[in-house]
């Protein structure tokens, strides 16, 4: 037998919530950093997400993009497909691809995450990446791709229509 795996989801009454409800101190990522990466994969995590993945956080790879995520967001996201895995809702192999291809990323004392070899490899990321917060999780482009993808995916008028629709006028 190999070794046990350190994360068990479990399930947990937070999931009954609906999407708009935060719990206080709930993490929440915001704003945009550009860093460098080194050759050893490692990331200086900007300030203000540092207390979210304090312990630890977990990565892996997201549409173009790396995501990071906190250990208390994670494990609820874990445990909502667990759940689906268990009423029908999710394919268990789906489940299973999906727990594979997470890895386990700790602060280092310098205020760094390593970014794992194989995440990185293929995705084109290079010396300098941006970090961008997307509420629950932090998404890790390599800039090349982060730039590309704002060029095409926002304009300022659909952001001014998607705060109004949402009613911050």
């Amino acid at each position: 037998m190999g070794e046990q795996p350190r994360f068990t989801p479990k399930l947990v009454p937070e999931l009954e919530k609906t999407p708009g409800d935060r719990d206080e101190g709930a993490d929440l990522f915001v704003g945009e950093y550009e860093h460098s990466l080194d050759a050893k994969g490692r990331v200086v995590l900007p300030a203000p997400f540092r207390a979210h993945v304090a312990e630890r956080g977990y990565v892996t790879v997201l549409d173009g993009c790396l995501g990071l995520w906190s250990e208390s967001e994670f494990e609820r996201i874990a445990a909502k497909a667990a759940k689906a895995v268990e009423a029908n809702e999710m394919e268990p192999g789906a489940f299973r691809r999906m727990m594979r291809k997470v890895r386990e990323v700790r602060l280092d004392a310098a205020g760094r995450i390593t970014l794992p070899r194989d995440l990185l490899d293929g995705m084109g990321f290079e010396s300098q990446v941006v970090l961008a917060g997307g509420y629950k999780r932090v998404e890790i482009w390599p800039k090349q791709v982060f730039t590309e993808t704002q060029e095409i995916d926002e304009s300022a008028e659909s952001l001014a229509n998607s705060i109004v629709s949402l009613g911050f006028d």
